[in-house]
């Protein structure tokens, strides 16, 4: 075992006993009093569906987590809705005594709607999901998952294919041999992370390049709900927000661009009979004072950001809401969930 693994798992296994000892305390789960904890989800697969797809640790939990995580939230919080939130808010109705919760998705992916719904409509709970609009009802898939995809497929590729595409990626520009070194060594994340500080378009291009190299055609699996899915959950106590049209890093777009991504997306989410108190989702967690300004002017109620943190009485900024993020390594356990849920996982 390297040294790396060998610290990862110590630390696991540092985590997970601080988060038993944590879950018998008797303190448990009293900082949270008087707070709200916005959760932020992506996804909820099967042991299947990770085993054949390319999805990252930080995007889901099992379907299994989730269910004993709902089962967790409705035992110790008061789980609310986003319009129910935001009414607390303004009527002033928050109880100092009492722990909320308000569940979260992030992308429209469709195991929400296989996996989640279900689980949602079993115990009678709500949720909000954020649609990039502009790939809902489309086998479009994000651009991390093409990358991942492809980094797969490259790693299966004999040498002799393997050196004609990674010269290729040499060039004039640094980021193109990032993007090799990490497609060579076969690390995905590296690869994704590089690829955020570049607009869109240009990893749009990179992706159709590696795939036409490779001689493989993109995959056209549709990973993303319908607008009948959509309909279908909203009849049943599930409320819908933007997460702009195409789910650009909007700090990295032009002005015109940015009032498409956030006017276009509310109108879509209008046209297709959705109504009520919309809510905002920065994709990838970017924003900027011209950012909010927009999302603002649109009339959105609020937005959500990736920083992490509770909100409380009165929200510090209502179109910049802290969120706890989700996934099932760090949150597969009753202990370990409250445990992350309290803000300690970080020190760990």
């Amino acid at each position: 075992m390297g040294t790396f693994q060998a610290l990862s798992r110590a630390k696991s296994l540092a985590r997970r006993c601080a988060a038993e000892l944590y879950a018998k305390s008797p303190g448990f789960l009293r900082r949270l009093q008087g707070k709200v904890s916005i959760l932020m989800y992506h996804r909820v697969v099967t042991a299947a569906e990770l085993a054949s797809q390319f999805i990252q640790p930080g995007m889901y939990v099992t379907g299994e987590t989730f269910e004993r995580q709902v089962r967790f939230l409705l035992k110790h919080f008061d789980v609310l809705s986003m319009p129910e939130l935001l009414a607390m808010w303004r009527e002033k109705t928050w109880k100092a005594d009492h722990r909320y919760c308000v569940i979260t998705f992030d992308d429209g992916w469709r195991d929400n709607y296989v996996h989640a719904f279900p689980v949602l409509q079993r115990y009678d709970i709500p949720a909000t999901i954020f649609l990039p609009t502009g790939v809902i009802g489309t086998t479009k898939w994000f651009w991390p998952e093409e990358l991942g995809w492809i980094n797969r497929r490259f790693a299966s590729l004999p040498m002799e294919q393997k050196v004609p595409i990674l010269a290729s990626l040499r060039g004039s520009d640094s980021w193109l041999n990032d993007i090799g070194c990490n497609l060579e060594a076969g690390r995905s994340d590296e690869l994704i992370e590089r690829c955020k500080v570049i607009s869109q378009d240009r990893v749009g291009e990179l992706v159709s390049r590696l795939a036409d190299a490779m001689e493989v055609p993109l995959p056209g699996e549709r990973l993303v709900m319908n607008w009948d899915e959509v309909r279908d959950m909203a009849a049943a106590k599930i409320a819908f927000g933007s997460h702009s049209v195409n789910h650009k890093i909007l700090t990295t777009v032009s002005d015109a661009e940015l009032q498409e991504e956030v006017f276009g997306s509310l109108d879509t989410l209008r046209n297709h009979g959705l109504n009520g108190e919309f809510v905002f989702c920065y994709p990838n967690g970017n924003y900027s004072p011209a950012v909010i300004r927009s999302v603002e002017s649109a009339g959105y109620c609020a937005a959500t950001s990736t920083e992490p943190g509770w909100e409380g009485r009165e929200p510090a900024h209502l179109f910049r809401l802290k969120r706890i993020a989700v996934h099932d390594d760090l949150t597969c356990s009753d202990a370990l969930f409250a445990f992350h849920l309290a803000g300690y996982n970080s020190r760990l």
